[in-house]
């Protein structure tokens, strides 16, 4: 290569040139030691790759041996392949003492574009015939354009008509407004894309390429709700859209993408909610000079009558939908046995359970989870799951016991104890290999999280144990399919050993492996909050895609370092644009009655309607408000909060410098002495004592809510009090119907840890479609 390194290629063809010299078309395959995998990989094993090398005949160096494996997959095959990958390592140890030239593994395609390890499609590898798979993965310059007529072109490879809609980016009407730069508030001023409609495209070069930058094509404008006012935006639909006369003329470069608008009475009711859909409505037209607003004339047409019949017929003459149920659709619906049979390991309250199971794409049989209170909350909210409150260690103790595996079994004396004192009922009740189709869940994170200031105690090695604990379960049950979710952290700490060593696991163990980090506010929750996820997939699945970020969101730090300083994200940063505005701290909690420092009534009426998008969606149908209940604080703290200003961005830095008499009659400081000392050393404390930003989002969803918390931004941006426990939920897209168990800290605890239940969803729906694209090539449906 390049550096002078020798390389080893997988030869797919060779050829011989007019000139007569005999060359040779190969891919390139890496040592695990230059993939992600680093010095977790094998030294035996080796990656394909999609790169390729041509190369004379007689630049090669010498012939390698490498086995291209397969063997059988399932549960059943566990311990045969184990002792064949044992016979294997001692007959490379044998070759390696007698100097022998080491034989090479090959089982996996490495695609650090995708951030992934697929299983190879060996009936596509060798064929010598002059074509190369990986020569046809390589993308065409992705930015081209290509007009073909007066009614059409190609760009990014996406086909435009005129008369259908598209987005364009903000920054091209750039008003340049402030940025507001406090902690919490950083989505203001981010604008989601604009919905336009083509009118007009420029003559056509045949189907020529063009420069994207300077090919204008003329459109009509649609304005949001939120281009009026916030107020306006509050109050609207985040589909909801406004017909313009304005008709502008932009750069194809600007273009991101199609959409759809359709009147009200057009949205048919939706198989997705419309998160995913890219479908707008249109009822009213704005007048952006007299800001007025009008009824549309009803000769404005959005759908052709060809695409409304098709429309009604698909939906068999449902058309007539509220906006606001078109989210209960029947995705819902999918009978349990359609679903895959779920075990959610540190299942906590749920929030992973409950997005994946409003995918339609799993049902949750059976849940571990060490802490009463969290079972209990998720057997409220889950009454058909088998829940075990236990350490699971010690259920897969049991549960290989069950199965006569006790001799493969490695555990500690206490977990043996446990497991043999667990009543008959529980192991009547454990699932056992065959049965479980996906293992999904969140080992604890208190180790890698940032959150946690004890992540240098001894304490945090014992959690990397839990990470072995769950991928123990993989390795015994072999499910189809198997998600790890994680702090953002967890991909860096112990300098990214763990993580390393987590996907070296799973591959060794036969599965397809896809890496990647994501924001769940990009998701549809008002709050900061990025996690990783690792899913697994069997050699027979699709591995699922990522989900597509909806919510423009600020947020960078979303890549996952790869070697020779290359990286991968998982998902774009939607800073930029997206289809959807960011949810506010408003639009969350802005319907919800006023409570004071330590409310403790339970149940409350709400008191009025929900204004929002939002909160329609996450009240549904409840009559009563539960849950609406705030910690208490101390004297001092209330009267420190009582003196930070109700505006956005206040924290213990605008106190006044001065003392207050308590009701004890001692005298203290406003400001905490210990703050303004270190606060060089610690950014200032920002957003310490600090108020949330209705405009804004909610700080990453902490365990505990506290003034002077990792994350002190936990005061009500206009009451004097901390968030309360439903608000908290609501920050996370937990619906109100979604009850928590225990006294006011365990509840909090529960929303802290949980997965957001709008992120989860996002991924079940991915999850579903890679389920729903193999079923239908293996019973021979083509692909659209």
């Amino acid at each position: 290569d390049d550096s002078g390194d020798t390389v080893i290629c997988f030869v797919e063809y060779m050829f011989q040139k007019v000139d007569g010299s005999k060359m040779v078309h190969g891919r390139i395959l890496q040592k695990g030691s230059q993939t992600i995998l680093g010095n977790a990989a094998n030294e035996r094993e080796v990656f394909l790759t999609n790169d390729c090398l041509e190369f004379k005949l007689d630049d090669i160096k010498e012939l390698v041996m490498v086995d291209i494996q397969s063997r059988p997959w399932g549960h059943k095959y566990r311990k045969e392949n184990s002792e064949a990958d044992k016979v294997e390592q001692v007959k490379a140890e044998e070759r390696k003492k007698k100097g022998q030239p080491m034989v090479y593994f090959c089982k996996s395609l490495y695609w650090p574009e995708k951030g992934a390890f697929f299983a190879l499609s060996r009936d596509k590898m060798g064929l010598g015939s002059g074509l190369c798979s990986s020569c046809d993965n390589i993308e065409p310059d992705s930015d081209e354009l290509k007009i073909f007529s007066k009614t059409s072109f190609v760009y990014r490879k996406v086909t435009y008509n005129v008369n259908e809609f598209l987005y364009i980016r903000p920054d091209f009407f750039a008003e340049d407004e402030d940025r507001a730069t406090f902690k919490a508030g950083r989505n203001v001023g981010l604008k989601p894309y604009a919905v336009c409609q083509i009118l007009s495209i420029p003559e056509g070069a045949g189907s020529k390429k063009l420069n994207p930058a300077s090919a204008n094509i003329s459109a009509r404008r649609f304005y949001r709700p939120d281009d009026i006012s916030s107020a306006k935006a509050y109050a609207s639909d985040i589909r909801e859209v406004y017909y313009s006369e304005d008709v502008i003329d932009v750069p194809v470069d600007m273009i991101e993408g199609k959409c759809e608008v359709r009147k009200k009475n057009d949205l048919a009711s939706s198989d997705l909610p419309v998160m995913f859909e890219h479908v707008f409505f249109c009822e009213l037209i704005y007048d952006r000079a007299s800001g007025a607003l009008k009824q549309l004339p009803p000769n404005v047409r959005f759908m052709s009558m060809v695409q409304r019949t098709s429309a009604l017929k698909k939906n068999k003459g449902k058309q007539i939908c509220e906006p606001d149920q078109i989210d209960s659709g029947k995705w819902l619906d999918v009978p349990k046995e359609n679903r895959l049979a779920t075990l959610d390991i540190f299942a906590g309250c749920g929030g992973l359970s409950e997005g994946l199971q409003q995918a339609g794409v799993s049902f949750t049989k059976w849940a571990i989870e060490y802490e009463e209170p969290a079972g209990e909350a998720f057997n409220k909210n889950h009454p058909e799951a088998v829940v075990f409150v236990d350490n699971c260690n010690v259920i897969l103790k049991a549960i290989m016991d069950k199965c006569g595996d006790t001799d493969d079994c490695v555990s500690t004396s206490e977990a043996a104890e446990q497991a043999a004192k667990l009543p008959e009922v529980n192991i009547n009740n454990l699932p056992v290999p065959g049965e479980v189709e996906f293992i999904n869940g969140g080992p604890p994170c208190q180790g890698f999280s940032g959150m946690n200031r004890f992540n240098q105690s001894p304490w945090s090695k014992v959690q990397c144990e839990m990470i072995l604990a769950f991928l123990s379960f993989a390795e015994y049950f072999r499910p189809r399919f198997f998600l790890l979710e994680n702090v953002r952290n967890f991909v860096s700490f112990n300098k990214g050993q763990t993580f390393r060593l987590a996907v070296a696991s799973l591959l060794e163990m036969g599965y397809q492996v896809r890496f990647g980090i994501l924001e769940a506010g990009a998701f549809g929750v008002a709050q900061s909050r990025k996690r990783a996820f690792i899913w697994a997939a069997a050699p027979g699945e699709m591995l699922p895609d990522w989900p597509e970020p909806m919510h423009v969101f600020a947020s960078p730090e979303l890549k996952i370092t790869l070697p020779d300083g290359q990286y991968y994200a998982a998902a774009r940063s939607t800073a930029g644009g997206a289809p959807f505005r960011a949810i506010t701290v408003r639009d969350t909690i802005g319907d919800l009655p006023k409570v004071g420092n330590g409310a403790s009534k339970l149940t409350l009426e709400y008191g009025g309607e929900p204004v929002s998008w939002f909160q329609k969606k996450i009240r549904g149908s409840m009559m009563v408000l539960n849950d609406h209940i705030s910690k208490e604080m101390n004297e001092l703290n209330l009267i420190r909060c009582q003196h930070i200003p109700k505006r956005p961005g206040c924290d213990w830095h605008d106190l006044p410098d001065e003392k207050v008499k308590l009701s004890n009659g001692q005298m203290a400081d406003l400001i905490p002495w210990c703050l303004p000392n270190t606060a060089k050393r610690h950014n200032q404390w920002k957003g310490l004592y600090g108020r949330l930003d209705w405009e804004g989002n909610f700080p990453t969803s902490v365990t505990d809510p506290q003034p002077m918390g990792k994350v002190g931004m936990c005061f009500h941006p206009d009451q004097d009090r901390i968030i309360t426990v439903r608000e908290c939920a609501r920050s996370q897209g937990f619906p109100d119907s979604y009850e928590f168990a225990g006294n006011i800290q365990n509840k909090h605890r529960q929303i802290g840890n949980a997965v957001p239940p709008p992120l989860a969803y996002a991924l079940g729906r991915k999850l579903k479609e890679a389920v729903d694209k193999r079923q239908e090539a293996s019973a021979g449906v083509p692909a659209p």
